[in-house]
């Protein structure tokens, strides 16, 4: 009896999550989800699901429709699609440059925040141009266009041509006063590539984008210095050469350190950040004996990562935004002196003095001498 006892509650247990149960061919799977303004600033949502009818020739299905709010815009797909309609595998949430000129935006995508049975974890990328282009995109050379999309994101991202957020990471920011949120920007031009990362307000409308090299410098300074950091420059003390750029040279650094001292002083704040790394050599396009020059090499590395940081730096300032998270520090060290400018953080960052100092050490020059 025992035995029974226990086998029948096992039974149970089995079978209780198997009540509401949805073969996948009936559900519509919203792998990547487009969000525009058109040019009367009526919203314009758009779907991509794959489809799994082993009859179809085109194996993704895409439908664009205006509607008042993303969850409305369901009823509009279910209108045309086979299947019951989910979001609980979106892989990217495609955001149109002129819905992020507005502020506010982030409301939009309060289905994915309040239902539990949609994701958290979707990619969330600002494009340069109409979402819907993107969808509507069919590579013959590519993957699924959902997959191919991830992939390509998550490559930018471990080379740190880009950064990587999630809704999860953008609900976190958007709440945050002393940090503002930075999300993967995308363009098609003929194909799709990641052309960067586009900086927000505190009120999330778009400010401006950073290539590869700034976002390089942009996770230095936010303390995240996993992954791959490539940087090109050209020697300030060698000539440019006629055709080829002879003055040229590229490193990868390596065990990047960094501090970030804060303090207030003269009625503003103030950030002191020494970054330290080793680099090694990948190409030099001109005749130097590192065994006996290496420090003459390193200074030059150090003025031109530290010139690069204060160009960056200033550019933030005067966007008076904090992609960076100095808030953060300012709230952790300063907090009286936080509190009070907590709710315009970004005007009083335009204010405060930010010093970058740089320390780089050459662990390798490559395998030739």
């Amino acid at each position: 009896m025992r035995r029974m006892l226990i086998g029948l509650v096992a039974l149970t247990l089995l079978t209780a999550g198997c009540k509401d149960k949805i073969n996948i061919e009936n559900l519509s799977l919203s792998l990547l989800v487009g969000i525009d303004l058109d040019e009367e600033n009526n919203l314009i949502f758009s779907t991509s699901s794959p489809v799994f009818s082993q009859e179809a020739k085109i194996k993704e299905e895409e439908y664009t429709s205006p509607a008042t709010t993303l969850r409305k815009s369901r009823d509009e797909d279910d209108k045309t699609f086979m299947a019951l309609t989910t979001g609980g595998k979106t892989q990217v949430l495609l955001i149109g440059k002129r819905v992020t000129q507005h502020k506010g935006w982030f409301k939009l995508l309060e289905p994915y925040l309040r239902d539990p049975k949609n994701t958290l974890n979707g990619r969330i990328v600002m494009v340069d141009g109409p979402a819907y282009e993107i969808l509507q995109y069919t590579p013959k050379d590519k993957p699924r266009l959902p997959l191919y999309v991830s992939e390509l994101i998550d490559t930018a991202y471990s080379r740190n041509v880009s950064v990587k957020a999630t809704l999860q990471d953008l609900r976190r920011v958007t709440y945050e006063k002393g940090m503002t949120a930075s999300v993967t920007e995308m363009r098609k031009d003929g194909r799709l590539f990641v052309s960067g990362t586009a900086l927000f307000d505190e009120e999330g409308r778009y400010k401006f984008t950073i290539g590869s090299d700034e976002n390089r410098l942009l996770r230095i300074l936010q303390h995240e210095t996993k992954g791959e950091f490539l940087f090109t420059y050209k020697a300030s003390d060698q000539p440019n050469g006629e055709v080829f750029p002879e003055n040229a040279y590229s490193f990868s650094a390596e065990d990047i350190s960094v501090k970030t001292k804060t303090g207030y002083a003269n009625n503003k704040f103030k950030f002191d950040i020494g970054v330290k790394m080793r680099v090694t050599l990948r190409e030099r396009l001109f005749p130097l004996d590192v065994r006996k020059e290496e420090s003459k090499l390193e200074r030059d590395i150090e003025q031109q990562l530290e010139k690069r940081f204060d160009r960056l730096i200033a550019k933030i300032q005067k966007a008076k935004i904090d992609p960076i998270g100095l808030g953060l520090y300012a709230r952790a060290y300063e907090y009286d002196k936080w509190k009070p400018v907590q709710d315009r953080w970004g005007e009083a960052l335009s204010m405060a003095d930010v010093n970058v100092k740089v320390k780089v050490t050459i662990a390798g020059m490559g395998t030739t001498k």
